[in-house]
């Protein structure tokens, strides 16, 4: 049995985290508010059997879980503090791990893997304490990387984890996810964070100017070359070097490439005298993982060297729970700009989350720019977005509720005789249908909230993933 403290200033998630905890056996204290769990874990510091586990959130009534953890690291450094939370952003994440946070696990959780994560937590305190991460204080404090869905929590503890480290990492994912400002995030958070930070589209230049580019070149080295000039792998020295596109590289270049990545040392274009660089290399693609590997035109054992570490960035269809946030950035952001004061009428958001978004954040960026631009009633409608010819689906009228385009239906029928279990499992899955999957407008409508909307999904055993189709259960 296990003392552990609990820290939510939500009454049902303390109460359910509570339950499972008890069911595994352990000894447990609840606390609604940052000031009484500090009270509470110094009074139990003081005895004989102190915590051996904090669970908080992030947001608190009265101020914020890093309050909690602050005060638990000042008392001792071998408490595991994990946070569960639906508020998650890069800069939180980054001081969390700086301060040894054991974990971070995004709001809806799935109860099996926040009880891997415990029991992980729990067997760390028979064993060896791992050493902190020596994240600089630096972190992105310009760039706005958006979102607290799960595949971002994951994304923002990755890159908090790589950037103390010197690794190659090599980012995949579609245009318009945002490998640029992770690249920029990993490079800010890490021990070259004051040396510079220099991008290169390697797809922007034909193979002879991006080699130029990259190692410099000496006077007369060809047509044009009136002066030496140093490259980007010289020009960035002691920081760090992003390589945007390297897939649409030639293999001619990529075996130059290779060699410099494995030995640190270039060769400018006209020289005989090779010259060593200080730099930490990140590479991206849009091209998915497997298929870059599996290319004929792109070198096997480069791939490998770029990719000592692997981090994938979900596109927008993937995490459609943080639309919300980025548009409500996005609106403030250009109305600061063109000193307006659009706003966005509710039922403009719920269809902006139906969209797939296939250039991800850059077009969602791109069409609320638009749409505030050019609207002169203040308050943002479907219209205002497809008088672009952006999207195919019509927007919902204006003056009417949504009408789910799976079933078509405003309202539905009981056939007697059901169990109360029964009926209510029709109703949510007839309101998700209703919402088109949308599981926050659905708990808006049922009048409950998101996290009861899960824990009475899992009850009555309907899948709440995101390609489901609620109105064929």
């Amino acid at each position: 049995m296990k003392r552990i403290l609990i820290v939510d200033d939500d009454i049902e998630f303390r109460q359910v985290l509570e339950q499972l905890m008890l069911h595994e056996g352990h000894w447990v204290r609840v606390a609604e508010s940052s000031a009484t769990a500090i009270q509470l874990f110094r009074d139990m510091a003081a005895t004989p059997q102190p915590f051996d586990l904090v669970i908080s959130d992030m947001m608190l009534g009265d101020g914020s879980g890093l309050d909690v953890l602050s005060v638990v690291r000042e008392v001792t450094t071998d408490t595991p503090f994990i946070f569960v939370t639906a508020f998650g952003s890069m800069e939180s994440v980054a001081e969390a791990i700086r301060k040894d946070v054991f974990d971070y696990v995004a709001k809806p959780f799935d109860a099996g893997e926040l009880l891997r994560v415990v029991r992980r937590a729990l067997s760390k305190l028979s064993t060896e304490i791992e050493p902190t991460l020596e994240v600089p204080d630096s972190v992105a404090g310009s760039l706005k990387i958006i979102g607290s869905s799960p595949p971002m929590i994951e994304l923002y503890k990755a890159v908090a984890r790589v950037s103390a480290t010197d690794s190659t990492v090599l980012m995949s994912g579609e245009s318009g996810t945002g490998k640029e400002l992770v690249a920029r995030a990993i490079h800010n958070n890490s021990l070259r964070a004051h040396r510079p930070f220099i991008g290169v589209n390697c797809g922007a230049f034909p193979e002879t100017l991006l080699e130029s580019e990259l190692f410099g070149h000496v006077k007369g080295s060809f047509t044009g070359a009136n002066t030496e000039r140093i490259g980007i792998f010289e020009a960035a020295a002691g920081g760090t070097v992003f390589l945007d596109e390297i897939s649409e590289t030639s293999p001619n270049f990529q075996v130059k490439l290779l060699r410099v990545l494995q030995e640190h040392r270039i060769r400018p274009v006209g020289s005989n005298q090779e010259r060593t660089v200080n730099v930490r290399w990140l590479a991206a693609t849009n091209q998915p993982l497997t298929t870059l590997a599996q290319s004929a035109t792109f070198r096997r054992d480069l791939f490998y060297r770029l990719s000592v570490i692997n981090l994938r960035l979900p596109p927008l269809r993937e995490r459609r729970e943080d639309i919300p946030l980025l548009v409500e950035y996005f609106v403030q952001r250009f109305n600061s700009r063109q000193r307006k004061a659009v706003r966005l009428a509710e039922v403009t958001m719920d269809w902006l989350v139906r969209q797939d978004w296939l250039g991800n954040v850059r077009e969602l960026e791109h069409a609320v720019e638009r749409a505030v631009t050019m609207n002169i009633t203040g308050e943002l409608i479907p219209q205002d977005f497809l008088q672009f010819g952006l999207f195919d689906m019509s927007p919902p009228a204006t003056n009417q509720p949504p009408v789910s385009q799976a079933t078509g239906i405003t309202s539905w029928v009981c056939l007697l005789p059901k169990t109360l279990d029964e009926v209510e499992r029709e109703h949510l899955l007839v309101t998700l249908s209703y919402t088109q999957g949308n599981k926050v407008r659905a708990a808006e409508l049922l009048g409950i909230g998101r996290w009861s909307l899960y824990r009475k999904a899992r009850r009555l055993g309907i899948n709440l993933g995101a390609d489901n189709d609620f109105s064929k259960e």
